[in-house]
C-alpha cells in the first residue's frame, strides 16, 4: 500500500478508527487457522457512512481490504493475505431490535452470536444456528461462513435465517437486500448469494434475521457403540424413525477418548459415540427420548444414558464443543477439515479416515453433524516435523479426494478461506465455476475485496 493513501484512509475512517503501528496490526495478522500475514493498516469499523468511505478509498487506490469479525474462522478466511488493510467489524455490536411480533431481529455484524441468543430468549424467542464458538464467534462471521452448528439436522444453518442485508460494495455504494419477511421472490436472491461468499461481495454492515418461537423443553441421549457400523446404523434408524432430532453428534474413540480426558464425565471406552438431542413440548420431548435410547439399544448401544437434568445435558454438550481443542492432547499440530458426505456413506467415509491413519502413520480423530454427514475431521502431526507434515498434507489431500469419490463435498461450514482454495476446482463444474469469477468481477472489479479466497482465479 501506498504510503501516500494514508492520509485520504485517516480523513475516511477518522483519525481514531485508523492503526498503522507494529503491535496492533500484528494482532490482526491471523485467524484461528494458524496463518499468519500482517496487514499494513487496521480500520476499526463504526457504521455504514464510514465503511463506504473507506471502501471507496480503498478501490480508488487498489487497496485490498479483508473483513474481520472474531477472527474464529479455520480456513484463513481473515488472513491478509494480500497485505493491504483489515476492516475490523468486531466493534459495530449493536443489537439494533428484536421484533416479538414479527420475529425477527436487526443486529450489526459484530455482534456475538450467543449475545443475540440470549437477547432472543429473553424475548421468548429462539435463534437456532450454534456453532462450537458460539460464544465468541459473530454473526457477520456465521453469515459470511454460512456457518451450521449442532442444531442443523432441524433447524438448518445460518443462510436459513438471514431474511435480509445492508451491505457495502468495494467501490463504496451500500445497498439492501431481501425484507423482514418470511417470504419473499421479488428480483433475484442476493441474500442468500451474499450469504457463505467469504466477504469477497460486499462487507455486511446489517443484518436481519429470523427467529422462531423458544422450545418448551428439552432432552439429552447419548449411546456408546462397540462398532462403527452400529453407530452408522444407529443413526440412519433415528432419521428414519419420524423423530427429528435438534442435534445428532457423532465421535469416534480417539475422539470420544480426548473428550473424556478434558472434562471427566467418566465417558466409557467405545468405537463411537451417538449423542442426540430433542424438543418441543414436554410429553412429546420425554416420549421420543425414550424411543432414542431404544433406537440405540437395537442397534448394539451399550450403555444409553438419558441425561438425568439440564446441567448433565449441559455436561454432555460441553464435551462435544470441548472435542476440537481437547484433541490437541494427541499432537502439538492439527489440519482441522469439515467434510459432508450423503447420509448413507457416513460409516464407509469414517473407516476409510481411519485407514488413511494408518497408512500415513497419524491419528485422525474424527466426530461432527452424523444427522446432516459432516464429519470435522483431525489430522494430528507435529508441524516441526518435516515427515509429519508432509504425511499430515497428503493425508488430507486423500481425505478430499476419498469424500469427492463418495458424492460428498470438501465444506459443510468452515468455508474455503485459503487453506482449501487448491482444492476448489475438484468439486466445482468448470461452467458453475465460471459463472461465480464473473459474479466476482461484477461485484468487485477492482478485485480488492478479500482477494485469494474462497473461489481460485484462473491466474
Amino acid at each position: 500500500m501506498d504510503p501516500q493513501v494514508l492520509p485520504e484512509l485517516r480523513e475516511a475512517a477518522g483519525e481514531e478508527n485508523l492503526a498503522t503501528d507494529w503491535a496492533e496490526r500484528l494482532a490482526y495478522e491471523g485467524d484461528a487457522s494458524g496463518g499468519r500475514h500482517p496487514p499494513q493498516a487496521v480500520v476499526r469499523a463504526v457504521d455504514t457512512a464510514q465503511v463506504s468511505r473507506v471502501m471507496a478509498v480503498c478501490t480508488a487506490h487498489r487497496v485490498p481490504v479483508v473483513p474481520r469479525g472474531a477472527g474464529s474462522g479455520i480456513t484463513g478466511g481473515a488472513i491478509p493475505v494480500a497485505g493491504g488493510i483489515v476492516l475490523d467489524l468486531a466493534g459495530m455490536r449493536r443489537i439494533l431490535r428484536i421484533d416479538a411480533a414479527d420475529q425477527v431481529a436487526v443486529v450489526e455484524p459484530g455482534v456475538v452470536t450467543a449475545e443475540l441468543q440470549a437477547a432472543a430468549e429473553a424475548r421468548g424467542l429462539f435463534y437456532p444456528p450454534d456453532p462450537a464458538s458460539v460464544s465468541f464467534c459473530t454473526v457477520g462471521g456465521n453469515v459470511a461462513e454460512n456457518a451450521g452448528g449442532l442444531r442443523a439436522v432441524k433447524y438448518g444453518v445460518t443462510r436459513d435465517y438471514v431474511l435480509g442485508v445492508k451491505a457495502v460494495l468495494p467501490d463504496g455504494r451500500v445497498f439492501t437486500t431481501g425484507a423482514p419477511t418470511i417470504k419473499g421472490v421479488v428480483g433475484y436472491d442476493l441474500t442468500r448469494l451474499l450469504v457463505g461468499s467469504e466477504g469477497t461481495l460486499a462487507v455486511l454492515t446489517e443484518i436481519t434475521l429470523r427467529l422462531l418461537p423458544l422450545p418448551e423443553a428439552r432432552a439429552t441421549v447419548c449411546g456408546f457403540f462397540p462398532s462403527l457400523e452400529g453407530a452408522a446404523e444407529g443413526v440412519q434408524a433415528i432419521l428414519a424413525s419420524g423423530i427429528r432430532p435438534v442435534a445428532c453428534e457423532f465421535m469416534d474413540g480417539l475422539s470420544l477418548q480426548a473428550a473424556e480426558r478434558q472434562a471427566h464425565l467418566g465417558l466409557p471406552a467405545a468405537e463411537a459415540m451417538i449423542l442426540v438431542e430433542v424438543d418441543g413440548p414436554p410429553e412429546v420431548v420425554s416420549r421420543q427420548a425414550e424411543e432414542l435410547a431404544g433406537i440405540m439399544r437395537r442397534c448394539g448401544a451399550e450403555p444409553v444414558r438419558r441425561a438425568r437434568d439440564q446441567a448433565e445435558a449441559q455436561a454432555l454438550w460441553q464435551a462435544r464443543r470441548a472435542v476440537g481443542p481437547a484433541v490437541y492432547q494427541q499432537a502439538p499440530g492439527k489440519l482441522n477439515e469439515d467434510i459432508v458426505v450423503p447420509l448413507g456413506k457416513l460409516a464407509e467415509m469414517v473407516r476409510r479416515i481411519h485407514q488413511i491413519g494408518a497408512r500415513r502413520g497419524l491419528d485422525i480423530p474424527t466426530f461432527g453433524h452424523a444427522g446432516d454427514g459432516n464429519l470435522h475431521v483431525n489430522v494430528m502431526h507435529d508441524p516441526q516435523d518435516p515427515a509429519s507434515l508432509e504425511a499430515a498434507l497428503q493425508a488430507v489431500s486423500d481425505i478430499f479426494a476419498h469424500t469427492l469419490a463418495l458424492g460428498g463435498t470438501l465444506s459443510g461450514e468452515h468455508g474455503v478461506g485459503t487453506t482449501k482454495l487448491g482444492y476448489v476446482e475438484a468439486e466445482l463444474d468448470p461452467v458453475a465455476l465460471e459463472l461465480m469469477r464473473q459474479i466476482k468481477r461484477i461485484f468487485d472489479p477492482a478485485g480488492i475485496l478479500n482477494p485469494h479466497k474462497a473461489i481460485p482465479q484462473p491466474a
